[in-house]
């Protein structure tokens, strides 16, 4: 997920699970902060094998 391009958070891409929840003894935050779902665009990636308007998941990588 992203921020949306004219948001503070637009340039920054952080994977949540599918089932996202809040924090206990949280509190609200003003800062305008939104998410969104990262789509596939024919051009900035190679199609196929992504589709256009597709929403992309996130991939955790490690070495053993």
């Amino acid at each position: 997920m992203a921020g949306k391009y004219d948001h503070p958070a637009g340039t920054s891409f952080t994977c949540v699970d599918s089932h996202p929840d809040t924090l206990q003894g949280g509190s609200k935050s003003k800062e305008g902060y939104l998410l969104y779902p990262v789509e596939a665009t024919c051009g900035s990636l190679k199609c196929p094998p992504y589709v256009e308007g597709r929403e992309l998941v996130c991939a955790v990588c490690s070495q053993e």
